[in-house]
């Protein structure tokens, strides 16, 4: 669990980092890919010269990373945080289940985010 909020506290503050370089007026994208601790990310923003316009994240949550061995036990601890981000705007947010892990996509609209409830989520700094 604490791997997974520090994942995520990750991407945020590149969204920051990310935000203040590049050049150029058309709209771009750059793809990050990462391994943690047996979780797989791959992080897209979509920008325009130096402004970030859209960061979207796939991850792949195996369930012996949580502490989990089946889905329900898996949804136990994932779904509480999955419903922290239904109500905020500028974020979807969709989590689907296999037999060993969870993929979560998680797509923010920099433009129509509500940054201050997005850093009210647990984990985000």
């Amino acid at each position: 669990m604490k791997a997974f909020n520090k994942l995520f506290s990750l991407v945020v503050a590149s969204v920051l980092v990310f935000s203040l370089a590049g050049c150029g007026d058309k709209e771009e994208s750059k793809k990050f890919s990462a391994n943690l601790n047996g979780t797989e990310i791959a992080i897209t923003y979509v920008y325009k010269g130096d402004k970030v316009l859209k960061q979207s994240s796939e991850t792949k949550i195996q369930f012996a990373s949580i502490g989990a061995t089946t889905k329900e036990d898996a949804a136990k601890t994932l779904e509480p945080l999955s419903a922290k981000y239904k109500n905020i705007a500028g974020v979807e947010e969709k989590l689907t289940y296999t037999d060993t892990y969870a993929q979560e996509n998680v797509t923010i609209d920099m433009e129509k985010v509500d940054f201050k409830a997005l850093q009210g989520i647990s984990g985000i700094n």
